[in-house]
């Protein structure tokens, strides 16, 4: 569970980092393209877009990737916590069974 954790952290560190790229790349192209001086070519438009939309589609599946982990996680939570709750309702028949015989 820990490592599911510890995964989980670094694929949403990583889609971040790609999130700030795609930001980066839209803020950069945004200032090319407010420079009148600068003609920007039908060929560098289709690749910056086609970049963004490739980035988007790797950046969608990552987060699929992060949901599917975040669930796995909390079916494991819930398991454990399920465990604990059984073991806490076992050990307090236990006592209170002791308890009983004691005062016979």
């Amino acid at each position: 569970m820990e490592s599911a954790i510890v995964h989980l952290e670094q694929s949403v560190q990583k889609a971040d980092g790609k999130l700030d790229m795609i930001a980066w790349q839209i803020d950069a192209f945004e200032k090319e393209f407010e420079d009148p001086d600068n003609e920007i070519s039908v060929v560098r438009l289709l690749r910056s877009v086609h970049q963004v939309t490739k980035d988007y589609q790797n950046l969608r599946q990552e987060i699929l990737e992060v949901q599917q982990l975040q669930k796995q996680l909390s079916d494991s939570l819930k398991a454990q916590l399920s465990q604990v709750h059984g073991n806490f309702n076992l050990l307090r028949n236990k006592i209170v069974g002791q308890k009983t015989s004691q005062l016979k």
